[in-house]
């Protein structure tokens, strides 16, 4: 995992970088402020890359990837106001608080290294981290009880794409 890919996962992973904000909502039975997924791919030369989709309960989200520019890093942040961001950010921090009973309890949040793997996770206002590895299709198995908590990861994804199709496309001449 490379450095600039590293701090920003790092960031999304501490809750005390929510504490400047005025009150945080904490979520569910587990006090849930952050959740998200990350998942890794090849690149075309073989290597492993990651990426993040994060969002926190004040509705704001990012999504970081790995690639081969020179900074090694890039991605999208957005949602703190409102739009379809902040929508399906709300939606993943429901998802992520009613599910996090199922995930385990972690120290540390091991970095996905499996193309065919995800790894949800969320953060409690502790701090504590709570993650589980599961393959994908098991994550997208609409039996899995953890089906919604990755599906809204997907639709966060999905929002930030909308935002930047919008925002790329030229006014219709009058």
């Amino acid at each position: 995992m490379n450095k600039a890919y590293e701090t920003m996962r790092g960031f999304w992973l501490d809750v005390k970088n929510l504490q400047h904000k005025k009150e945080v909502p904490q979520l569910g039975e587990l006090k849930i402020c952050i959740a998200g997924v990350e998942m890794a791919a090849k690149d075309t030369k073989g290597g492993i890359k990651n990426l993040m989709i994060a969002a926190s309960s004040l509705g704001n989200a990012s999504v970081y990837f790995e690639n081969n520019s020179a900074s090694g890093l890039g991605g999208f942040t957005g949602g703190a106001a409102s739009g379809p961001v902040r929508e399906k950010s709300l939606r993943l921090m429901q998802a992520a608080a009613a599910n996090a009973i199922r995930l385990d309890k972690v120290e540390e949040l091991p970095a996905q290294s499996d193309p065919q793997h995800v790894t949800l996770f969320a953060v409690s206002a502790e701090g504590q981290l709570y993650a589980k590895d599961l393959p994908e299709a098991e994550a997208r198995n609409t039996e899995n009880p953890l089906y919604p908590f990755f599906a809204y990861t997907q639709q966060v994804l999905a929002a930030f794409r909308e935002e930047q199709a919008q925002a790329t496309e030229k006014p219709a001449e009058k």
